[in-house]
């Protein structure tokens, strides 16, 4: 599995890194629609986790010893294990409470019945050009190689089916590269066009994929984190409607450039929330030097997630709430538009928001609706209120990569 992770990150530094490319922004504010029911989707697999609240927020590919620290830092779920699962490492997640998105082993269907597997990870980055050796899910084996290629779009459909007939009770995960976003990528090989995502997201029940702005030789300056967005918003003209998304957030991962400031993965995050992801997974490895847990090694960058992640866990039934019409947002910064998500909870307004372009320091002037009587506005996480007047307007500044939530306070 070391190895396979190895693989995995130097295929990033080949292909990956290597692509520039340029997100216009038509507007100097958006207001992003959420199209996710996670109710009807919580519905739909008996042995996901029915509660509204919940929010995956898990770690990849990572060793069961470090349980307690990602635990501790507000992790709930485990992404895959070191070759596993193995006998014993569902057990000590469960006592732990934590869950495990697992790849469908022979161990893993021991515990078909417990509710600590959640979901089942088919296939990491099918639409990368690096299989060279057959495939086994579930028991069936796929032909591939020796020459090296993507997985067929028709071959993953059957592997989703064969995983299907096995357990239809946990809905199945799939990992695309960070092709999603950069459509210059060169690790799909030739004769890749982007309309084939739509076919490859067929064959999943929740779908997301992985890029590392900052860790690219031309991210290093910070200006492109904006990638996360970039990449959601494209998954959506692909999935059916309604199909949740994730994403991988690189916390350590030097690459060819270097880690994120603990403030940047912050960005990273809440932009990602903004355009509507419903997990995050943290990408905690480095490979120069290779490094499996270099997030839970960091103490900057782990108390800088265990904040975030606390934040997510107590605004988790919110973000998983349907969208509300209920406020817009204008910058003052054509250079540096202001993206927004608004959520109505226990009749209560929520709005989340971010700027999206690295540049001068922005005014966001926000128009709430069904505002009668003067008030305050919380700005959740911070220790600070704004006023907003009896017509529903209130300003607020954002410097670099600033992200904010808001509660607005009823009297």
């Amino acid at each position: 599995m070391q190895e396979r992770v190895k693989g995995i990150l130097k295929r990033c530094l080949l292909f990956c890194l290597a692509g520039v490319f340029v997100l216009s922004f038509s507007a100097v504010a958006e207001v992003i629609k959420d199209q996710t029911n996670t109710g009807k989707f919580r519905e739909k697999f008996s042995n996901y986790p029915q509660d509204p609240g919940f929010f995956p927020i898990s770690v990849w590919v990572q060793s069961i010893e470090n349980i307690p620290k990602y635990k501790a830092a507000g992790i709930n779920t485990y992404f895959a294990l070191w070759g596993g699962p193995k006998p014993g490492q569902i057990e000590e997640l469960k006592k732990a409470g934590m869950y495990l998105i697992s790849e469908m082993n022979e161990e893993a269907l021991k515990h078909k019945d417990d509710k600590t597997i959640i979901a089942w990870m088919m296939m990491d980055e099918p639409d990368n050009f690096q299989f060279k050796k057959d495939l086994e899910v579930a028991g069936k084996t796929w032909k591939y190689g020796p020459e090296t290629s993507r997985v067929a779009a028709k071959d993953l459909a059957e592997m989703y089916e064969t995983i299907k007939k096995v357990d239809a009770t946990r809905p199945i995960w799939v990992t695309f590269s960070c092709g999603v976003a950069n459509t210059t990528y060169g690790g799909r090989g030739g004769g890749w066009k982007d309309s084939m995502y739509a076919d490859y997201m067929k064959s999943c029940d929740m779908a997301g994929y992985d890029v590392y702005p900052t860790a690219s030789a031309n991210g290093k300056s910070g200006k492109i984190l904006w990638w996360q967005a970039k990449g959601l918003d494209r998954m959506k003209g692909w999935v059916e409607a309604g199909k949740p998304l994730y994403n991988c957030i690189g916390t350590n991962f030097t690459g060819d450039g270097r880690a994120p400031m603990p403030e940047e993965t912050k960005a990273e995050i809440w932009i990602s929330i903004i355009h509507g992801t419903k997990s995050i997974a943290y990408f905690a490895h480095n490979i120069k030097p290779f490094m499996e847990d270099a997030l839970a090694r960091d103490p900057k960058q782990m108390a800088n997630v265990t904040k975030i992640n606390a934040e997510i866990t107590a605004l988790a039934p919110v973000i998983n709430g349907p969208d509300f019409d209920g406020a817009t947002v204008a910058s003052s910064n054509e250079l540096v538009p202001i993206d927004i998500m608004v959520k109505k909870y226990k009749e209560e307004i929520y709005i989340f928001s971010a700027a999206m372009k690295m540049g001068d320091p922005a005014t966001g002037s926000f128009q709430v609706k069904g505002v009668n009587a003067a008030g305050k506005v919380e700005v959740i996480g911070e220790n600070r209120t704004l006023d907003i007047d009896a017509s529903g307007k209130f300003t607020d500044e954002f410097k670099k990569w600033d992200t904010h939530n808001y509660k607005v306070v009823r009297k």
